[in-house]
């Protein structure tokens, strides 16, 4: 089911170009293998891989290749390792606040697994602007992109759930691959990419290979005359400037290379009043997002400037939309409080009558409690037509005899199938 999760949890996760350099700052082998498995975690088509900071517990980031520097959006997690800063900076993100201050913490180390980093800078957010954890229901601390991903090529199985770091680009590749350039603009990723719309207008343009977004492709709304008027406002997910909401459409095809085609993908236009990168006049096409990138075996080589895909078993699977039109975060303990966080306007849990700040109870018979987030997203990405039944309470003011009002909560069914808007 993880091709169908196009709720969109995450969104763009970006910084506009700034780097900390530090020329002894590096990644290393332990070890003198040529190449390690690291088992990693897959959730809204986006790679969550474990690492430790300063020899510290366990932690959960994402590998995004729209970040520079290594972010950790606990500051708790900071104060518990003993990490501090006297400096601050500003980062860029996609969303509606615009600039994020955040704290700069110097000669940290990263491990994972036989891997090593050392003198590295790591950013700390204020607590809540990203808060992961809750959009995947299972502890996530943080992001790490280019720190790494400059040192060393890295496969990425999503089918099997695991990445291969090589020491260098020696490695094999594979029957039935296909090698496309890239180019790193601001140490990011761009290849082309082009793009036939509904009534088919075709253009290329140039797109970041996003492994930290989980929508499929995501495109300037200055392209969206690519859809004309085919399309419906959407909640697109949560990025370091806030939330993003927009419109989803649906395109023919997507051409990389030469003969990766990709055929009826949504695609996202972001509201250009959140769009701080527009508003500061920095250059922003579009990219390419985890919902394509997770349908391939992918090798990322930054040193060779390579980008090799291979299809995995999920290439043709179908591009689905958020057919409940419902967005939904995990609080609580143990992550097993489902709040709606958005409800999207025209959608089928919209006719029923959801509502954001619903808890939901059950869904589809099964109790809250005894479900993952996960498991909760999957029900409501099978197939259209499924008929989804939700119990969920919702606070409502009271007043009694004296005038007195008092929040209480009460339950409330609802039915509803499940949609293709698109």
């Amino acid at each position: 089911m993880l091709i169908k999760v196009l709720i969109i949890i995450i969104s763009l996760l970006k910084f506009s170009g700034f780097v900390f350099a530090n020329s002894e700052q590096e990644f290393r082998f332990t070890t003198s293998s040529s190449s390690m498995k690291v088992p990693i975690k897959t959730a809204h088509n986006l790679v969550i891989i474990p690492l430790q900071i300063n020899n510290g517990p366990g932690l959960n980031f994402i590998l995004d290749t729209g970040v520079n520097n290594t972010i950790l959006a606990e500051p708790l997690v900071a104060n518990t390792l003993g990490l501090e800063g006297n400096k601050y900076v500003y980062i860029l993100g996609l969303g509606s606040e615009g600039l994020i201050e955040a704290m700069k913490i110097k000669n940290v180390s990263i491990q994972i697994d036989e891997i090593e980093g050392k003198n590295l800078d790591l950013l700390v957010i204020p607590e809540d602007v990203l808060a992961l954890t809750r959009v995947f229901g299972f502890p996530v601390h943080g992001i790490i992109g280019y720190d790494l991903l400059k040192h060393f090529p890295i496969l990425i199985n999503y089918t099997n759930n695991f990445m291969r770091i090589y020491r260098d680009s020696d490695y094999r590749i594979r029957r039935r691959s296909h090698v496309i350039p890239f180019e790193l603009i601001n140490n990011k990723p761009y290849v082309d990419a082009t793009i036939k719309g509904s009534k088919d207008t075709t253009i290329t343009l140039p797109l970041l290979i996003d492994l930290g977004a989980s929508h499929p492709l995501y495109l300037n709304s200055k392209y969206d005359f690519l859809n004309e008027d085919e399309t419906v406002m959407s909640y697109l997910g949560q990025g370091i400037s806030g939330d993003m909401l927009g419109e989803e459409g649906r395109l023919k095809k997507v051409k990389l290379g030469e003969n990766i085609v990709i055929e009826n993908t949504i695609v996202a236009y972001p509201d250009p009043e959140q769009m701080w990168l527009e508003k500061l006049d920095i250059p922003w096409d579009g990219l390419i997002g985890g919902s394509i990138l997770s349908r391939f075996h992918i090798i990322i080589d930054y040193p060779s400037e390579n980008l090799v895909l291979r299809k995995n078993r999920n290439f043709n699977k179908t591009f689905n939309s958020n057919l409940s039109g419902l967005d939904l975060i995990a609080k609580g303990r143990n992550y097993r409080r489902f709040i709606v966080n958005y409800v999207r306007p025209g959608s089928p849990a919209y006719e029923a009558g959801v509502k954001p700040g619903d808890r939901i109870l059950s869904i589809n018979n099964k109790n809250a409690y005894e479900i993952t987030l996960q498991d909760v997203f999957d029900i409501l990405n099978s197939a259209p037509r499924t008929r989804i039944s939700l119990t969920v309470s919702r606070e409502h003011i009271s007043k009694d005899e004296e005038g007195k009002t008092e929040k209480k909560t009460k339950h409330h069914n609802f039915s509803f199938r499940l949609r293709e808007d698109l």
